[in-house]
């Protein structure tokens, strides 16, 4: 039986690292099933997943098929059946909507055709074949979807973990996915009466207040309509409400899902899965991610054990787009609910075109850089490719994705990123899952501005620059740059408990935000919190009119603001800016920024035990003298990084109090090399290593290396230079596979008895110290077992 628990996912009570590859069974032909199933044992998966789509098993009204009477890769059930001989679980995602490169989402036509009114057009999307919206809570909608889940959650409740495989659920796919890309809302009658009932709760039945708010003359509720389209010279209170309603509308719908799957028997955890990246070029981006987030911001207050997944598609992955993961993570993780893992429900393993091509580097890297940012468990996708019947796939009968197995059975040359990762897991999954991302400070992340899917307009496009720029390419990407892991807080729902544990919050804050949330930020310095705050001072409310709490508090005043002459002085240091530069003003407060013509733009002010720096300016990585300039405003909030690297080295640390893993990247398309300085978990001195030569890392490569970690027989892996991919004891002695660039020395320090080891059956060179060893190794580039006698 599968469970959460603080954090994790638990299979039969014990810890549990789910790593899971997508085999659609209705694109494989029966006669290969098998061989992919091998495929995905030979590659370390514990668990399958694939789409149970609505189209595909009920072709015409009222006939359903999952045991292929009418057509043998409809044969579901005895597909689940071959996933629980080959020993893996299975995540079932059971729509109503599967997306998945299917015609009409994966709806069945005859009900479009019957039912037009649960489908209306948007605007055509070329390039996607996204170009329908669903109008969720619709009647006619819910009425089929609640007869598909009649038919479907019965055969899943029925081989569901510990009868089964089937470990986890995700109800629907990506909502409000298609409405995003669209900027569209549902305009059907019964979404305008919840509309209606929504803004009646939201202002407690004060129609006066509604009017005040929105600057109208409604003389009854009935008069209120949904705007016509998020188009404004600047957002208003009617347009920020508009956002919150489709959050609980989103969260309504999967909440009218979970009904019916609880009313089914089912108890296992269930799924939400969040469309998050987008494709700009040879990369994909997560820039709207924190957006796309936000859509389910209210799925754990209505289903309280929701799992949330994002989904990562990278394209390439290198230097320039690593950070997305850690944004895009702590933003899925920052919604959760208390206790419940996030994962990635669909990690690029695969690319839906043949361009660009996919490179083993990118597979490792994305499986290696999102663990590290504190997952319960990852979903390869695609794993497997495939064919379509004619007519459902919307891109024609090829659905290959550049999966790592073919269609045929064949393995790709990034199988190997995926079987490698795979060992680990194999060797110490149960030991990763007990371990939590440390982070060294917290990101104040304020929902209003992202909560912008359906809104357009200049000032929203000018608040999508910024937040590109100067958060998601500027704060964020520097901070990781600096070696600083952060978190997410929700400014605007967390308590000041909640933020008064935070050791330092830096807060990406523009010129407005509301009086209850500034209110807070006031109160943790005052508490003797530190606060870090740019590109600019809020002074005003969500409806534009005057808020000054948190400036008043602080006794800064905005003075003016500049888009001209963007060059300010830190110290001697000359910067520039980007965008725009607000010029500050506060009696006895440090001035720590000037623009070049001496106006004050960067203040610190004390306050009762606290410290702000208040930054009239943004921060983006245009110039690596930046990252320096970020690692001192840290170290002027008191914050150092728990594990520093050198080499441009990029490090995430994993760990409870007994031990951990510690990830290191290289995301350049060159080597590089560097030392370690960190205090190992469950010790309290510092330990730099190796502690002879360098940690060199080939272009474009991640290492997972473990500390601390308890072995069998009792001895301990203090640390390691090479990646280990297997542990083991071979005729009663430890036996470590491991791994690392070509030529490269290596340290692997144990706590242990013993007093040698073999490399290959080489001696190798082993200095003792009190209970450690420590051995030194050199690297063939190739897997090298490593025995300790």
């Amino acid at each position: 039986m599968v469970t959460c628990e603080t954090g994790r996912f638990l299979l039969d009570g014990k810890p549990f690292f789910l790593y899971s590859g997508e085999i659609h069974y209705f694109r494989v032909a029966p006669a290969r099933w098998e061989t992919h199933l091998r495929a995905a044992r030979a590659a370390g998966l514990n668990a399958v997943s694939s789409y149970i789509p609505w189209l595909w098993h009920e072709p015409e009204a009222g006939r359903f098929d999952f045991t292929g009477r009418t057509h043998p890769r409809r044969d579901l059930v005895r597909f689940l059946a071959l996933v629980e001989k080959h020993g893996l679980k299975f995540l079932a995602r059971v729509g109503p909507v599967s997306n998945a490169e299917l015609v009409n989402e994966g709806i069945p036509q005859w009900l479009i055709d019957g039912h037009p009114e649960i489908f209306v057009r948007g605007r055509e999307i070329t390039n996607l074949p996204h170009t329908t919206l669903l109008a969720y809570l619709n009647p006619a909608f819910q009425k089929y979807t609640g007869r598909w889940y009649d038919q479907v959650l019965p055969l899943v409740h029925a081989r569901q973990s510990p009868r089964g495989p089937v470990a986890l659920v995700q109800l629907d796919n990506e909502i409000g996915m298609v409405q995003w890309l669209q900027k569209a809302a549902d305009y059907s009658p019964d979404t305008e009466r919840r509309y209606r009932e929504f803004v009646r709760a939201r202002y407690r039945g004060n129609l006066g207040a509604v009017n005040r708010a929105y600057g109208a003359e409604h003389r009854d509720f009935a008069e209120l309509a949904q705007p016509a389209s998020g188009e404004a010279a600047r957002p208003g209170l009617r347009l920020w409400d508009w956002m919150a309603f489709y959050q609980a509308y989103y969260a309504e719908y999967f909440a009218t899902l979970h009904e019916r799957y609880a009313r089914a028997g089912l108890t296992l955890p269930v799924l939400a899965n969040i469309p998050q990246f987008y494709d700009f070029d040879v990369r994909g981006r997560g820039v709207f991610a924190p957006m796309t987030t936000m859509m389910f911001r209210d799925f754990a207050a209505r289903v309280p054990q929701v799992v949330l997944g994002g989904a990562y598609q990278m394209r390439r992955l290198d230097y320039e787009n690593f950070h997305d993961i850690a944004i895009t993570t702590e933003v899925v993780k920052m919604i959760a609910a208390p206790g419940t893992p996030s994962i990635c429900a669909e990690l690029q393993t695969g690319i839906l075109r043949d361009r660009p091509r996919l490179y083993p580097a990118d597979v490792e890297l994305n499986l290696k850089t999102s663990v590290a940012h504190g997952l319960g468990g990852v979903n390869a996708y695609m794993f497997s490719g495939g064919r379509n019947d004619p007519g459902m796939g919307a891109f024609g009968s090829r659905h290959e994705w550049q999966a790592p197995v073919t269609a045929d059975g064949a393995k790709r040359p990034h199988f190997a990123a995926l079987r490698d990762f795979g060992r680990q897991v194999r060797a110490f999954g149960p030991q990763l899952a007990e371990t939590a991302k440390h982070c060294d400070l917290a990101v104040g992340f304020y929902a209003p501005y992202w909560t912008t899917e359906y809104l357009g307009g200049p000032a929203v496009e000018r608040w999508e620059w910024q937040k590109h720029h100067l958060f998601y390419d500027g704060l964020a990407r520097l901070l990781q740059l600096a070696g600083l892991n952060f978190s997410l807080v929700d400014l605007e729902r967390a308590t000041l408990e909640e933020l008064r544990r935070q050791p330092a919050l830096a807060v990406f804050a523009l010129e407005f935000m509301d009086a209850g949330t500034q209110a807070k930020l006031r109160d943790y310095v005052r508490g003797g919190g530190r606060l870090l705050l740019n590109p600019d001072l809020p002074v005003e409310d969500l409806g534009g009119g005057p808020c000054t709490g948190l400036a008043d508090a602080l006794g800064v005043r905005v003075t003016g603001r500049r888009t001209r002459g963007l060059g300010y002085l830190i110290g001697k240091q000359d910067y520039l800016a980007q965008g725009s530069i607000t010029e500050l003003a506060a009696g006895g407060a440090e001035v720590v920024a000037r623009t070049l013509d001496g106006v004050p733009c960067g203040l610190r002010v004390a306050r009762e035990g606290g410290i702000a720096l208040v930054l009239g300016f943004g921060l983006n990585h245009m110039f690596d003298y930046q990252v320096g300039l970020v690692r001192d405003l840290a170290r002027a909030l008191g914050v150092e990084p728990a594990v520093a690297a050198d080499g441009d080295l990029q490090v995430c640390l994993r760990a409870n109090e007994r031990f951990g893993f510690l990830f290191v990247s290289n995301f350049h398309d060159v080597p590089n090399a560097g030392r370690i300085r960190m205090v190992l978990p469950g010790e309290t001195r510092p330990t730099v290593f190796p502690a002879r030569g360098r940690l060199r890392l080939e272009r474009r490569r991640g290492y997972i290396l473990p500390l601390n970690l308890p072995l069998p027989g009792g001895e301990v892996l203090r640390y390691t230079t090479a990646e280990v991919l297997d542990v083991g004891r071979r005729a009663g002695r430890l036996a470590l596979t491991v791994t690392g660039a070509r030529a490269a020395a290596a340290e692997v320090e144990l706590v242990t008895a013993a007093r040698g080891a073999r490399l290959d059956g080489r001696p190798v060179v082993a200095r003792r110290s009190g209970r450690r060893l420590r051995l030194s190794l050199t690297l063939t580039g190739e897997p090298q077992t490593l025995v300790v006698k």
